[in-house]
């Protein structure tokens, strides 16, 4: 059962049954008419990765080689992505259970005892809370170890941001404070963040155009914005303290350099650098991998601020 909530001009609609996903973030416009802040899923949609936004944990982005060792251990996991990685976590990919709700809030949960799929050695939960106001959605999403050792965490949110709202005539403005980027090949981390071009765009705030990114930016401040100037609207992301790395995810619709960008793109808010646990493992402590002891909880907070300029 689709939970949607209202508080005009926002609306914001979340499937419990595909990984208690955002389906639509939308603003009304003139004659009320809804505009899709996210990309809206389509009708019918039934992975997750077809959402307008989806939750990462208890990983964020790759694994590499779906293998990590933690805590002189090694961890098989099962491979979910065409590059033989294991990618955004499990649980976006099982039901989430609603909790309470009302017309501008609800909460749902996830707990992995009771997932006969869970792709992960150690039990654990997440709870995630959305509340929508005229002005803003707040989501605020936990995970808590439920294993009897320790266990490696991380949690991210993955919105696909549409590149036009009102305007079919836009190029929207990026803007993030970072400090730096990772080299990558194959979206994992080869080498230590530094400040470069991407970063100092990030930081001044830049039209998006088409550099066909698929980056992960250390130093995340947990602000970043998102600014329509032909729809005379901006979308600002205030992240609480957890979330420290940032990845953008700008794609083309071929792997052509002439090639269009596709009409959305991603701005991704993590606690964690991607493939964080090996990377932990091999010495590296700035990773942002959390250790969860028995019972412990990370939290979290993002708020979608949509604005009128």
């Amino acid at each position: 059962m689709t939970i949607t909530l209202d508080a005009h001009p926002l609306r914001v609609s979340v499937e419990p049954a595909l990984g208690a996903s955002i389906t639509d973030l939308s603003v009304a416009g003139p004659r009320d008419a809804h505009a899709p802040i996210l990309r809206r899923a389509a009708t019918g949609t039934v992975t997750p990765a077809q959402t307008a936004s989806f939750v990462m944990a208890p990983w964020t982005n790759r694994i590499e080689t779906a293998r990590f060792g933690f805590q002189g251990r090694t961890h098989q996991l099962l491979p979910n992505f065409p590059d033989g990685t294991a990618i955004h976590g499990i649980a976006r990919d099982a039901p989430w259970r609603i909790t309470d709700r009302t017309p501008v809030s609800a909460r749902l949960v996830y707990d992995s005892r009771a997932d006969e799929t869970a792709n992960f050695p150690h039990a654990f939960a997440c709870v995630q809370r959305f509340e929508l106001a005229p002005d803003h959605l707040s989501v605020e999403l936990g995970i808590t170890n439920l294993s009897d050792t320790a266990m490696p965490a991380a949690l991210g949110h993955h919105p696909h941001f549409n590149r036009q709202l009102f305007s079919a005539t836009e190029d929207p403005i990026l803007r993030a404070d970072v400090t730096s980027r990772y080299p990558c090949e194959g979206g994992l981390p080869s080498g230590l963040p530094s400040d470069d071009e991407h970063s100092r765009r990030l930081r001044a705030g830049a039209p998006l155009g088409n550099h066909n990114l698929d980056d992960v930016f250390a130093g995340f401040s947990g602000r970043a914005s998102i600014t329509y100037p032909h729809s005379n609207t901006r979308v600002t992301l205030d992240c609480s303290d957890a979330f420290t790395h940032l990845v953008v995810f700008t794609p083309r619709a071929a792997d052509t350099p002439d090639a269009p960008p596709l009409p959305w793109f991603c701005v991704e808010p993590c606690t964690a650098v991607n493939n964080a646990f090996n990377l932990l493992d091999r010495g590296n402590p700035a990773t942002g991998t959390r250790i969860l002891d028995p019972g412990q909880t990370l939290e979290s907070s993002m708020r979608y601020r949509v604005e009128t300029l």
